[in-house]
């Protein structure tokens, strides 16, 4: 027996909502830190296995953890202590990496959310892919009028809208 495909829709919006944070923190942040940086999902998805799949750690998933953060600690130090400094939050690298790191929860609750709620079927992997692709498509054309509609100024803007689709098709 399948889950139903409205299951499927849950980290689809995980999936929507990392995807959406990631593209805007890789308009703020170098692309070498940006995908350095990306590598903290491993680390929220280990403690949200522990925390909500009751799965454990051992002492070298604990050691490789901690070499993780640190590396990540020191990426980002770096890039905000030697990186071009703006004036103003929006833009800044500290925001970018900040909005990243964020990104990276939902995507590790994408994982978590998948494999709590459909971790005990056997699926077609493309068919599961298909069904998230589907409902993230839905979701992006149910928020794409709602970013075209808000007005803005700043470097995150296109012609004083959020989002401005005519513009990026030309």
């Amino acid at each position: 027996m399948n889950p139903s495909p409205l299951l499927l829709a849950i980290p689809a919006a995980f999936d929507f909502t990392a995807s959406t944070l990631m593209f805007i923190a890789l308009t703020m942040t170098p692309a070498s830190v940006y995908q350095m940086m990306r590598g903290f999902v491993t680390v929220i998805t280990a403690l949200m296995s522990i925390v909500f799949l009751k799965k454990k750690q051992y002492r070298q998933h604990w050691t490789g953890l901690a070499f993780i953060v640190l590396a990540l600690f020191e990426v980002g130090y770096v890039s905000i202590a030697l990186g071009e400094k703006e004036e103003g939050l929006v833009g800044s690298i500290a925001l970018g990496i900040a909005l990243l790191l964020l990104a990276q929860v939902f995507a590790g609750a994408l994982f978590i959310v998948e494999e709590y709620f459909i971790g005990d079927y056997y699926l077609d992997p493309l068919k599961v892919v298909g069904t998230e692709g589907m409902w993230g498509t839905l979701y992006f054309l149910i928020a794409l009028p709602i970013m075209q509609s808000v007005m803005c100024t700043g470097p995150l803007c296109n012609f004083n809208y959020l989002e401005n689709s005519s513009y990026a098709f030309l």
